[in-house]
């Protein structure tokens, strides 16, 4: 069902689990998590965006392949639309493809829903790959949700709305 590759993968995931399960990852300060972000995450490499050159944006900077569709020929420009028969029907359209917009995807599609997902990029690419615990809880030994709080705190930029993280931090790991 799998690939060679990805059944070694999961074997050596397996193999490594109980010993990983042990790992307290080093806590990182701002500076060292921005540094991280600028070298690997495409939303903040300078070379992976385009500054838009026209339309009512036109100026600002967008992802290099959003760019190339909004700027480059339209593939329908002499053709004749009719409006009244679109060539998709939909019950449920999703703007996203991060985590949220992929769940929601699915669960519409489970009841029935013809659905459709719009992305600027990939499925999965999005926020939800470098989110920063927003979904996790502290239910280590070594870990706490003292510290789950002032680490969300921090990843939030000091924004978060302190009553809803308190929540998640307490009570998420019974969850």
């Amino acid at each position: 069902m799998f690939t060679e590759k990805i059944n070694e993968s999961m074997k050596n995931v397996e193999k490594f689990r109980k010993q990983n399960l042990d790992i307290q990852p080093k806590r990182m300060g701002a500076e060292e998590k921005n540094k991280l972000l600028k070298e690997n995450h495409p939303d903040y490499k300078e070379n992976e965006f385009v500054e838009l050159i026209i339309g009512p944006n036109k100026g600002e900077k967008v992802p290099r392949e959003l760019g190339r569709l909004l700027q480059g020929r339209s593939r329908i420009a002499n053709v004749k639309i009719d409006l009244e028969q679109p060539d998709y029907c939909l019950d449920v359209l999703i703007i996203g493809a991060g985590g949220a917009g992929a769940a929601a995807a699915l669960e519409a599609n489970n009841t029935g829903a013809n659905v459709m997902i719009a992305t600027k990029l990939r499925i999965g690419d999005a926020n939800t790959m470098m989110a920063e615990g927003g979904i996790q809880a502290a239910d280590k030994e070594k870990d706490s949700p003292t510290t789950h709080y002032l680490d969300a705190f921090g990843g939030g930029h000091f924004a978060n709305k302190p009553e809803l993280l308190k929540k998640l931090v307490t009570e998420a790991p019974s969850s």
